[in-house]
């Protein structure tokens, strides 16, 4: 088609004629173009089809081994680990399991010398590199490492294709159309490692900056008991006489802030009691672990504590749907008081927009909350993979947003209370891997 209309349209329209050494510019022209364009279809969809067989059977279709694998050399669809680089990938996945950052990792690599992947590939070929890009290590090679379940013992294929044979485009796949084999090569990091690797991973808010450049430590973990929104922060700046600014930084909740008293409470508290809270509790979790941890895991894997973890996200979910039946009856108010014409056109609009887009955030949040009830892991594992890291926070001093996303799922805010005269704040510190367990007797301030 692209050639009918090149040397038909386009070429005469300025002034210029196609000629062919090879073939007959005819009226057949056009069913010659076509039959090369089925050929070109065809062959596309047998090369395909031979990949994605190749992937199903585990069959590594790649150019490059993962750093710390090298291609078997009787099978080239094979890994076998690589002598020199495989303690690196497994001192990475340690690093970052012990909540060290991307940028630092790379740092301490290029700082004791040791090759980068891309460059190690190319020494082993005895090639120079070709590539204009940085020899060294970089965040985003250790981004892309930890993620890869080559380390697992696992092969995942078909994460990327092209739109079609024409348009080689390259675009990412959905998740549920990855081709994943378990167990064709052997693992270099242990399923516990992995696990505690991902959890980091998995926590996607970042702390926002404030403008001395310090983090707010719990943005993305705090959730009002509730609404089951997140609660935002606040940093409050007041000056002294002497010239000095105080600062005050907490949390209070954002269904709170947008909608007012109506849609919930505030749910406020500092950070400054979090911090003292948060860190007492993991000390205190330490402790307890570190006195006595075949007890303590035995304990966890009750059914007290199984179903405490479930529950946690069961509850957060209920308190979604129950928030969007509430919605649901807002819009529906909205809508007749438009129709009677109680409110004007431009309030309607804004109240529609706003209401509709907590809806859809809700909604996003309980598929999340239902694909991790569904894929709860046995116990077994996780209290002992949680035991080992909260044993290591037995003399914390500071708390830093590393430390709080290892350990740390969520923390759940109630709305604070007067007794005796004294404002009494209850938090639900819900750790990794086991859940609430402050019925083994940790008891919440």
């Amino acid at each position: 088609m692209e050639v009918g209309n090149l040397a038909e349209v386009f070429l005469p329209e300025h002034g210029c004629e196609l000629i062919s050494l090879n073939e007959k510019l005819d009226d057949m022209m056009v069913f010659r173009n076509w039959f090369n364009e089925q050929h070109s279809k065809t062959t596309s969809i047998k090369v395909k089809a031979g990949k994605r067989t190749s992937a199903q059977n585990g069959k590594f279709v790649g150019t490059y081994a993962p750093y710390g694998y090298k291609k078997d050399s009787g099978n080239r669809h094979k890994f076998v680990a690589d002598e020199n680089t495989a303690p690196i990938a497994v001192r990475i996945f340690e690093m970052r399991a012990s909540g060290v950052g991307f940028r630092v990792i790379a740092a301490k690599l290029n700082e004791d010398g040791i090759v980068s992947p891309r460059e190690y590939y190319y020494q082993g070929k005895n090639v120079k590199n070709p590539t204009r890009s940085s020899r060294l290590w970089n965040e985003n090679t250790i981004k892309c490492m930890i993620v890869n379940e080559a380390y697992i013992g696992n092969i995942v294929s078909g994460k990327t294709g092209t739109l079609s044979y024409k348009n080689q485009k390259t675009v990412r796949k959905d998740t549920e159309d990855w081709i994943r084999v378990v167990g064709t090569h052997e693992p270099l990091i242990t399923p516990e490692l992995w696990e505690r690797v991902q959890t980091l991973s998995r926590k996607r808010y970042k702390p926002g900056r404030r403008k001395d450049n310090e983090g707010r430590l719990f943005v993305g973990l705090l959730l009002c008991n509730d609404c089951g929104f997140r609660l935002r922060s606040n940093v409050e700046r007041r000056t002294r006489k002497d010239g000095s600014v105080n600062r005050r930084v907490s949390y209070m909740c954002s269904t709170y802030g947008r909608s007012g008293k109506n849609a919930c409470t505030i749910h406020n508290i500092s950070e400054k009691a979090l911090i003292e809270l948060v860190g007492d509790n993991i000390r205190a979790c330490a402790q307890m672990v570190e006195h006595d941890e075949e007890r303590i895991i035995n304990a966890i894997l009750s059914e007290q504590g199984k179903l405490s973890y479930r529950n946690s996200y069961q509850n957060e979910w209920d308190g979604h749907a129950k928030q969007i039946e509430k919605l649901d009856t807002l819009i529906e108010t909205l809508c007749t008081d438009k129709t009677a014409g109680l409110i004007p056109d431009s309030l309607y609009k804004r109240q529609i927009v706003k209401y509709e887009q907590d809806r859809t955030s809700r909604e996003a949040a309980m598929k999340v909350l239902e694909k991790r009830i569904n894929s709860l892991r046995p116990l077994s594992t996780n209290a002992s993979v949680w035991a080992g890291m909260i044993k290591r926070f037995i003399n914390l001093e500071t708390l830093d947003m590393e430390t709080l996303y290892l350990l740390i799922d969520k923390i759940i805010i109630r709305e604070a209370q007067i007794v005796d005269g004294k404002r009494i704040c209850d938090i639900e510190v819900i750790y990794n891997y086991v859940g609430n367990i402050s019925a083994l007797g940790f008891n919440e301030r």
